[in-house]
């Protein structure tokens, strides 16, 4: 069953046409890899799919709702079932882990307190980062601050995780980290779509790939079986040789 579907999207900003007829379907418990060099307009897709950026024609579905002219108010409920994690971990810096992590269920359920708490030290356990829960983002590393924005975006336990580079700018060991958390998540039959440069990551996490080049979707397939294209669009682009 096809979770998230993308039918002929198309979106430009003033003169510069970003896509061009962009369709795809990401399965239920499936990760796709969305790739593409720089300005190919990789997160605009991912935006589009919580209703952030809105496509100039085409249809975005998500289980089968039909999102593309959805209200601000409706968007709410589409938000909570797919979560964003953004490039820079996007935390409150005046805020604690822990608030952070509180902020989006004190704002979206009716928890108690102490499940709040519950659910909170749950999540920083799972991913290494106990005893920093009293800790204000710029206390972290990079690394963490983007372990601590994965937490937060799942909090609410959305069925689909959409990931904008999370592993731009980590050393191996957090590389490897992020990577571990996504392989957790997609053991418990989360939906995802990965952006990123970082092929090794992309082979690590992902199902499939979808190759963007000129606006729309030239190549996709398993990272293995794109490789063994020897000429093909996937060893031009790990290779630089791709305009």
């Amino acid at each position: 069953m096809a979770i998230i579907r993308v039918e002929n999207f198309n979106k430009s900003f003033g003169e510069k046409h970003v896509h061009k007829d962009v369709s795809f379907s990401v399965q239920q418990g499936e990760c796709l890899g969305l790739i593409g060099g720089s300005g190919v307009g990789k997160s605009v897709i991912l935006k589009s799919l919580i209703g952030l950026i809105k496509p100039d024609s085409g249809r975005i579905f998500v289980k089968d709702q039909d999102i593309t002219d959805f209200s601000e108010d409706e968007l709410i409920e589409i938000r909570k079932n797919v979560a964003y994690v953004f490039q820079n971990g996007a935390l409150f810096d005046s805020m604690t882990v822990y608030d952070n992590l509180a902020y989006p269920l004190r704002e979206h359920t009716h928890l108690a307190e102490s499940e709040i708490q519950g659910r909170i030290f749950s999540l920083l356990e799972e991913f290494g980062l106990s005893g920093n829960e009293k800790t204000l983002p710029a206390e972290l590393s990079g690394g963490m601050q983007k372990r601590v924005g994965l937490a937060r975006s799942i909090i609410l336990q959305p069925e689909v995780v959409l990931y904008d580079e999370p592993t731009a700018g980590l050393d191996p060991y957090n590389t490897i980290k992020i990577q571990e958390m996504i392989l957790a998540l997609k053991k418990k039959g989360k939906t995802s779509i990965f952006v990123t440069h970082d092929m090794p990551s992309a082979r690590a996490v992902c199902d499939r790939m979808a190759l963007i080049v000129n606006g729309s979707i030239q190549a996709e397939g398993t990272f293995d079986d794109m490789k063994k294209e020897k000429d093909g669009l996937l060893n031009q682009f790990i290779e630089g040789r791709m305009n």
